[in-house]
Order: C-alpha cells, then sequence, then structure tokens
C-alpha cells in the first residue's frame, strides 16, 4: 500500500531554511541535487514509511507514530496515519531536536 505524503505547512519554514543554507553553504547546483533527493526521499517514505527511524525524545514520551528519515545531513520528521504520512519538520541532524521542537510550540 502506497501513503499519501503531505509536506504540512509549519514544514515549510524549515524547508526554506535548509534551501537557503545548502544554496548559501554550496551554490545552486547542489541545491538541485539536494532537492531532488528531497523529492525522491519523499517518495520513498511514501512507499514504506514504517522503515524510518523512531524518534527517541518522543518514545520516551510514549509517542511512537513519528518517525525521520535522513536526506544528507537534514532529517525528515513524518507522522504515520491511515493513509496519509505528513511531513512535520526537515531538520538538519546536527540541530538539537528538543530545541526545535519547543521553539516551534511556542512559536505557534
Amino acid at each position: 500500500m502506497s501513503y499519501k505524503v503531505v509536506v504540512l505547512d509549519v514544514a515549510q519554514p524549515d524547508f526554506r531554511q535548509v534551501r537557503s543554507y545548502v544554496k548559501k553553504k554550496f551554490g545552486d547546483i547542489v541545491w538541485q541535487q539536494t532537492n531532488q533527493q528531497i523529492k525522491d526521499k519523499l517518495t520513498v517514505i511514501g512507499l514504506n514509511p514504517q522503515a524510518g527511524r523512531l524518534i527517541e525524545e518522543l518514545v520516551s514520551l510514549g509517542i511512537d507514530n513519528f518517525k525521520f528519515r535522513l536526506v544528507g545531513q537534514t532529517k525528515i520528521v513524518y507522522e504515520i496515519l491511515d493513509t496519509e504520512v505528513l511531513i512535520y519538520m526537515f531538520i538538519h541532524s546536527k540541530q538539537d531536536f528538543k530545541t526545535h521542537l519547543m521553539k516551534r510550540l511556542f512559536e505557534a
């Protein structure tokens, strides 16, 4: 079964931040490659969302339906529903997940 992948509006600022960083640090060509890798990974997530890795910070809170997959140094954080996968975040793997999550919660 294939899942519909939905990139939520709350993930858009994260995506723009990744785009800005990659373009500034590595240039447009690398961004085009990275963007294609992200698109490809979103397709893979839709085909097999269970293959993602659990987010330890959330599992310790009893939340086990969120997972992540890596594209280079970027984590794609998502939730698996019955027929959809919701993309919540694009976050650099060196960024602290709890800090990013708290920032997101208090900005809402």
